[in-house]
């Protein structure tokens, strides 16, 4: 005759097959779920087809740029990023006054990468003048500003010039300290800049 502890353990171990046995489905029932699982992008998609976003105009910089003048260079392996254009609105509305517009791109090419590409393009024009083909290395903080207006002018190579009387246009290329590596603004404002100033990332 079992004793009344062993009798309430051979009771427990009863209902702790019968418990198992119920829930136990070899593995199947979470494969199941793996196969049913969303998609990691199907948040960021319906978010994108929600009404409120729909209702943002999408910003072309390549296109608004380039409708001021084709002869505008473009990094082509920067893209445009709409926070940092955002975010550099209000310092160039400061700097700059109300009716100027900035465009910023952003890259993970290096400034030397970027710096060269401009500086190249640019140098076809007689009125831009000589840079060295990468900027020095000894430098804290790298950076380049330009009035392209002034400095495509006269080209060597027959082509489109920047209308000296329209739309004014400043091109400034800044090093960052972490990701992305370089930032490329493209300041547009109705009359000539006074005093340019480079804004730091």
């Amino acid at each position: 005759m079992k004793s009344p502890i062993e009798a309430a353990l051979a009771g427990a171990a009863v209902v702790l097959t019968l418990t198992l046995a119920s829930g136990c489905t070899g593995g199947q029932e979470g494969s199941a779920a793996e196969e049913q699982r969303p998609q990691k992008n199907a948040v960021v998609q319906t978010a994108s087809a929600s009404p409120q976003s729909a209702a943002i105009p999408s910003i072309d910089a390549a296109r608004d740029i380039k409708a001021i003048s084709n002869a505008i260079p473009i990094y082509a392996g920067a893209s445009y990023r709409d926070d940092l254009t955002r975010r550099d609105t209000v310092m160039i509305r400061n700097q700059y006054g109300p009716n100027s517009e900035v465009y910023t791109l952003a890259t993970d090419d290096s400034f030397p990468q970027v710096y060269h590409y401009y500086t190249t393009y640019l140098a076809q024009f007689r009125a831009y003048p000589p840079q060295n083909p990468y900027p020095p290395e000894q430098q804290n903080w790298r950076s380049l500003e330009v009035q392209l207006n002034q400095a495509m002018q006269d080209p060597f190579i027959p082509g489109d010039t920047l209308d000296a009387r329209g739309k004014q246009v400043t091109l400034q290329i800044a090093e960052t300290e972490a990701e992305p590596k370089t930032v490329i603004r493209y300041i547009v404002t109705p009359q000539p800049i006074s005093n340019p100033g480079t804004i730091q990332q």
